[in-house]
């Protein structure tokens, strides 16, 4: 999703726009299209990384905290 909206928002950069209405703009440049386009991928694959990672993360946690509330009780009888 981060990836395709990514690639949206920046490929509009690649257009020329023309100042005169009478002279029909330009077609985007496609180096500047793949650019925005790999670049896109990137951040894509970078957050979606992150994103498992933090989920990992916070799974772990709560696990550990689960045991420590488990030893507590047993602790305690």
């Amino acid at each position: 999703m981060v990836t395709a909206a990514a690639a949206v928002s920046g490929a509009g950069v690649c257009a020329v726009p023309a100042t005169d209405p009478d002279i029909p703009a330009a077609l985007g440049d496609q180096v500047c299209y793949h650019l925005v386009r790999t670049l896109a991928e990137r951040v894509g694959l970078a957050t979606a990384a992150l994103t498992a990672i933090i989920a990992l993360t916070f799974i772990g946690l709560s696990r550990l905290a689960a045991g420590e509330r488990r030893r507590e009780t047993a602790d305690r009888i």
